[in-house]
């Protein structure tokens, strides 16, 4: 499938925005899987193509989160540092083991903050994840109802 220009730039600008955010991210909990700011930035930045700007869990694009967001169909969570919902987080598969490559995914925070410690991404992922992505298809498709309806 091919992108529209729309698409290409839309794709071109989040991952700008989002390398200035991910370097502010790097910590000494990253530096043993991550040797570099850069290391790091590269990683998350190959991740998210690589899954497609969708979490590993439900498999919904981040761009369509925003939507939801924006239209008032999910909540965010305010943080010290700024607001959780808006990008794809780090996860780590197995809590216990560390931030390295291949123990992280990028996850959305609504699965990110319901997997928490309590489950490995397998059994999140499998037992939890499609109902998710069932949820956010269900939202998208009322909210684009409401949209035409509305022209």
């Amino acid at each position: 499938m091919q992108l529209n220009e729309t698409e290409k730039l839309l794709k071109r600008e989040f991952l700008k925005e989002e390398k200035e955010r991910v370097k502010k991210l790097y910590t000494t909990k990253h530096k043993e899987g991550f040797k570099t700011e850069e290391d790091f930035v590269k990683w998350y930045i190959g991740k998210i193509k690589e899954q497609d700007y969708k979490c590993f869990y439900c498999e919904t694009s981040i761009f369509n989160i925003r939507e939801l967001i924006k239209n008032k169909k999910l909540k965010t969570r305010k943080t010290g540092y700024g607001e959780r919902g808006r990008v794809l987080e780090i996860d780590r598969k197995v809590n216990s083991n560390g931030y390295n490559e291949k123990n992280c995914v990028l996850s959305c925070y609504y699965c990110n903050n319901d997997k928490s410690y309590i489950l490995n991404s397998e059994e999140y992922k499998e037992n939890f994840g499609k109902n998710r992505e069932k949820y956010f298809s269900k939202l998208l498709n009322k909210l684009n109802k409401n949209v035409s309806t509305s022209i």
